[in-house]
């Protein structure tokens, strides 16, 4: 659509249509084709309207992947909740497949929150969330360690392992080409998490 068709300037939702499109773009033609001026054109508005709310491209990247990082702690401390538990391992585990699951189902928004553009960039409120949800996997882990999961290893360790793992499996699943050598064997997407997650987190015995 051309600036001469633009829409009125909406400051009450213009932000949320711009994030919304821009992670349209991302999850269609990747990060590399997204523009402030291409998200102004597929809205309709003129091409300096995004800049009252994003100054760059990097701005924008980085509200994308602060909201993205705030839906993967929903999504993992809920996972949490849901798992109707007290104990700890349970929980973690639960908070794995949680975490993997999510990935897996937002498969664009992920790769984006690991892309090196948004990480070199990154403003201070996306660095809280991130900082925010590593907070709430290493209270996790903690709490198993209580409970008798790798008591001797150094806190910051069993985290950075606990984490890794998941993140490390979902970064290559949502690779297509990997993706399919890593279901060669054609195994479901819930029972593939379960079996990474019980890898990383073994579910106490019965």
């Amino acid at each position: 659509m051309s600036s001469t068709t633009a829409k009125p300037y909406h400051h009450g939702n213009l932000r949320a249509e711009i994030v919304q499109r821009a992670v349209e773009v991302i999850d269609s033609e990747g990060i590399e084709a997204l523009t402030l001026r291409g998200v102004a054109r597929d809205l309709g508005v003129s091409h300096g309207a995004p800049n009252r709310h994003f100054r760059n491209k990097q701005a924008l990247l980085s509200e994308i992947a602060a909201e993205g990082w705030t839906e993967v702690k929903r999504a993992t401390l809920h996972a949490a909740i849901e798992s109707g538990s007290d104990d700890p391992r349970i929980r973690l585990n639960a908070m794995g497949r949680g975490y993997m699951r999510w990935a897996l189902n937002h498969r664009p928004l992920f790769r984006t929150l690991f892309h090196p553009d948004v990480m070199r960039f990154a403003t201070s409120e996306l660095r809280r969330v991130m900082s925010d949800f590593a907070d709430s996997v290493q209270e996790a882990v903690a709490a198993t360690q209580v409970a008798g999961r790798h008591p001797d290893v150094p806190l910051p360790l069993l985290t950075l392992y606990t984490n890794s793992v998941p993140t490390g499996a979902a970064l290559l699943l949502v690779d297509p080409i990997l993706e399919s050598e890593m279901r060669a064997d054609g195994v479901d997407q819930e029972t593939l998490i379960e079996h990474v997650i019980n890898l990383v987190v073994p579910l106490p015995a019965s």
